[in-house]
């Protein structure tokens, strides 16, 4: 036999039709069970399978449909397992087909949340099954006739557990053009499938060839996998005595062959109701014509929900991750997770999706809760009430595996960096999970000042995904959004490295509100600057979705770019306005504490010039105006307790009221640094004993470091 994966893109290949339909006209009693046929009758199957081998068909689909031991329970036969199911097999193998196809059905436990069953007894099931199936070495494994993307998802991760046999995959659609149980489109099917390992993919039973056409269409689209479409022979009906009629007939299915091999099907075949005569038209039409390519696919990068997919980068529009699940600064979101409540993150999911968001971030992590417990459960949670694309956000490798082990879509990983500890864990999973990952351009030096320092690191990953399998289209770049208060240049920066990024090829993300942390009018701040990353070339924005002002600005400048009208220079302009606007605002509440008056008294008394000197942050000018101080009189023992504190204690307490920011705040925590040291090098030795000890602790690769670094500075200049 051939490998059949050789032939993919090159040959048309006919299936074979009706298993069950062909044994009922055989003989098969009602209420048997097929697959113990394979022992109690077994010519009984291979004159079924020689029928449509003489018919022409390229490909024998063994009677292993229901081989799982949840289906044999029903007959009380699932101790015969493997005995039945390498018989299923064998059975193919006599008449000689070019192909034999392992057939999976169904396990036969529905799964959480539309069932009692978890993943993992689901996935024992196939797996058993398909471990059986292997031994008896078919040229694939053919899952069909699947009505819940859950249930197909689990099925192909344990083939792909069980055995590195080809794993074929094809969903059955009602009228509406969903999966009966999960709801679950032809294109997002095709997503989720290929994304978890399957070699092919598409639709069979259900629904007849003319129904079936505009799905397989839809799927086309969606994949570049080779295309299985099997239908029925036309939709049901009845007669008078209430038997089941399929109108269909072998000529008919067979011009739809033809239009289902020109969106690009390769395997054709035909599923309840057809019998050997149509397998006989199908090969007549097909089996000489050339593979043709699919439809054009669909641009850009896939994330899917269970009912839903979205795509990202290649001149698509700007996608809204919405950042609301987070426990951070939520204090009863992070209760309801020590307790595993959900009410509050599915509250927050319907909240984001009502106001356009397009994916929704998921993050667990809080003090005492425990998020190999909780982040399973948040998906689980959310797989029931929202059909959005998932972001797992975490650096807890367990719960991520856990979360996407049971996640049925294509999920994003948020995320992963240049410490080899941290890509190392991550893109494997990506790989076995089938996600996309988001890469942060930072490693364990921290986050470079310098664009060529952030794609140094972004290369280094980018070469690792590649040799774990992933693509530059399973990767997105976070250049890594730095507030404007602590430098100005930052915001430059990061857009320079996204844009770069853009021009690579790679699509990219951000946080666009950390850029104005610690400033007035933040919802203009981030807006201009919202706008100019979209310009840049951002794919993802993280944002909040109620946050209007900034949605409007993305949205503005994203439809301009799909248009071909977005100007970075010009949107990059209007955020330095922007920000020059709101830090005018600011200085003028400065000249409330520093100008007028006061200004004239700082000249006048050095205690009020010290003073002056921390509230504008002058650095270099302060140790002279220490030592004029100490010329004019002044203990050196008092300057720091009750000079510069009481400067700086005021100058947060203007912070806390919202009528200084930042920047100022930094600024003055450098001048009292400077005023320290001098102090120090003009009191005895004695006196500058250190104080004590104070050790400061963060989570590991944390980028938020502002705060961190003003409070050391400020127990720096107190010893």
């Amino acid at each position: 036999m051939p490998d059949i994966e050789l032939r993919f893109g090159k040959d048309m290949l006919i299936c074979e039709g009706a298993m069950g339909t062909m044994l009922q006209r055989q003989g098969m009693p009602a209420g048997a069970c097929p697959e113990h046929l394979n022992v109690l009758d077994p010519e009984m199957v291979i004159e079924v399978h020689r029928y449509y081998h003489l018919a022409g068909a390229h490909c024998a689909i063994t009677n292993t449909f229901g081989g799982t031991r949840a289906k044999l329970r029903e007959y009380g036969l699932e101790d015969r397992l493997e005995e039945l199911n390498l018989a299923g097999v064998m059975i193919a193998k006599q008449v000689h087909p070019e192909h034999v196809l392992a057939d999976v059905g169904p396990c036969g436990l529905v799964m959480q949340p539309l069932g009692s069953a978890t993943f993992e007894e689901v996935f024992a099931q196939y797996f058993e099954q398909i471990s059986v199936l292997a031994k008896a070495e078919p040229d694939a494994i053919l899952i069909e006739t699947m009505v819940d993307i859950s249930d197909a998802r689990a099925a192909v991760l344990a083939a792909r557990a069980a055995c590195d046999l080809p794993v074929l995959v094809t969903c059955t659609f009602d009228e509406s053009g969903r999966m009966d149980l999960s709801g679950t489109d032809p294109a997002t099917a095709a997503v989720i499938l290929e994304a978890a390992g399957a070699d092919a993919v598409g639709l069979n039973c259900g629904l007849g060839p003319a129904q079936i056409y505009p799905l397989l269409c839809a799927m086309s689209a969606a994949t570049k996998l080779p295309l299985i479409v099997q239908p029925n022979a036309g939709l049901p009906t009845l007669d008078a005595n209430d038997n089941t009629i399929f109108p269909g007939t072998p000529e008919e299915m067979a011009e739809w062959g033809e239009k289902f091999r020109e969106v690009g099907a390769q395997l054709v075949g035909s599923c309840c109701g057809s019998t050997p005569a149509f397998t006989g038209a199908l090969n007549a039409a097909l089996a000489d014509r050339d593979v043709l390519p699919h439809l054009d696919s669909l641009p850009g990068t896939a994330l899917s929900g269970p009912r839903t997919s979205v795509y990202y980068g290649a001149g698509r529009p700007t996608l809204i991750l919405g950042e609301r699940i987070n426990p951070t600064g939520k204090p009863v979101l992070a209760e309801e997770l020590r307790t595993l409540s959900m009410s509050t993150v599915r509250a927050f999911a319907a909240e984001q999706t009502a106001a356009g968001a397009n994916i929704l971030d998921v993050n667990v992590g809080a003090a005492d809760v425990d998020e190999v417990a909780a982040l399973p459960v948040a998906v689980r949670a959310l797989v029931g009430s929202s059909g959005l694309p998932l972001a797992l956000d975490t650096t807890n490798y367990e719960a991520l595996e856990k979360a996407l082990r049971i996640y049925p879509g294509r999920a994003l990983i948020n995320s992963c960096n240049g410490e080899r500890s941290s890509y190392e864990k991550v893109l494997p999973l990506a790989k076995q999970y089938g996600a996309s990952v988001v890469v942060l351009a930072l490693d364990e030096n921290g986050i470079p000042a310098t664009i060529e320092g952030r794609l140094e690191i972004v290369e280094r990953i980018r070469v690792a995904a590649h040799n774990y399998g992933l693509s530059d289209k399973d990767l997105i770049v976070d250049a890594l959004t730095m507030t404007a208060a602590a430098d100005p240049q930052a915001p430059e920066i990061t857009l320079g490295a996204l844009r770069a990024c853009h021009k690579r090829g790679i699509a990219t993300v951000l946080g666009v509100s950390n850029v104005s942390h610690s400033l007035p009018n933040r919802p203009v701040l981030n807006a201009a600057f919202a706008a100019a990353a979209v310009a840049a070339g951002m794919d993802v924005a993280i944002v909040n979705p109620n946050n209007t002002a900034v949605i409007e600005a993305i949205r503005a400048e994203s439809d301009k770019r799909v248009r071909g009208e977005s100007d970075f220079e010009t949107a990059f302009a209007a955020w330095q306005e922007a920000y020059r606007s709101v830090m005018d605002s600011a200085a003028q509440g400065m000249e409330s504490l520093t100008g007028g008056e006061a200004k004239k008294e700082a000249d006048r008394d050095p205690r009020v010039a010290l003073n002056h000197a921390i509230l504008l942050g002058d650095e270099q000018g302060i140790p002279a105006l220490v030592d004029a101080a100490v010329a004019s009189g002044v203990d050196p023992a008092i300057i720091i307790p009750e000079i510069l504190t009481p400067a700086i204690q005021g100058l947060g307490d203007a912070y806390g009221r919202g009528e200084v920011f930042l920047p100022q705040l930094m600024v003055a925590a450098d001048a009292m640094t400077a005023a320290h040291k001098r102090v120090k090098e003009l009191l005895p030795a004695s006196s500058g004993q250190v104080s004590g000890k104070v050790v400061f602790c963060t989570v590991k690769g944390d980028i938020h470091s502002i705060g961190k670094d003003i409070c050391v500075s400020l127990l720096e200049s107190q010893n």
